[in-house]
């Protein structure tokens, strides 16, 4: 048997992967779903304000939310060190992931994006993008101790 076949099949898992990937897919969803539903309120406000604010809130507020989130469960999941200050495009690269998958599949389904869509994806996205999560900010570096001072 090759080695790459006793690799994934000698893989375990994670239960911290899964968690991971669980509370991002949710935000994700979550933050998509109250976006469009207020979509129409935003384009109906002085229609270059009103996109110009959706847009904002989009792709400048909430890659910051998520990049923030998945900071924060990195330190507390995998003791990571220091604080990474590209959290913003470590957000922005997690929000399109998920939206390219989603513009997929609502292509796929002909469907349009609704509370019974976003469950669907929080259940089949949640390991992947544990993973893509955890190595979007270019993997997990654990905390070293500290050495005592010999002066």
């Amino acid at each position: 048997m090759s080695g790459l076949l006793k690799t994934l099949e000698t893989r375990v898992p994670s239960k911290q992967i899964l968690k991971h990937g669980l509370v991002i897919t949710t935000a994700l969803a979550l933050i998509q779903l109250v976006l469009d539903g207020f979509q129409n309120s935003f384009f109906l406000y002085m229609p270059p304000i009103g996109v110009a604010l959706y847009l904002l809130a989009f792709y400048g507020i909430q890659p910051i939310i998520v990049g923030v989130l998945n900071i924060v469960l990195m330190h507390r999941f995998y003791n990571c060190e220091g604080w990474q200050i590209g959290f913003w495009f470590n957000g922005i690269f997690l929000l399109l992931a998920f939206s390219t998958l989603n513009l997929v599949l609502q292509t796929v389904t002909n469907s349009f994006f609704s509370g019974y869509v976003a469950v669907a994806e929080i259940i089949l996205l949640a390991y992947p993008f544990g993973y893509l999560a955890k190595f979007s900010n270019r993997g997990s570096k654990k905390t070293s101790p500290q050495q005592p001072s010999t002066a």
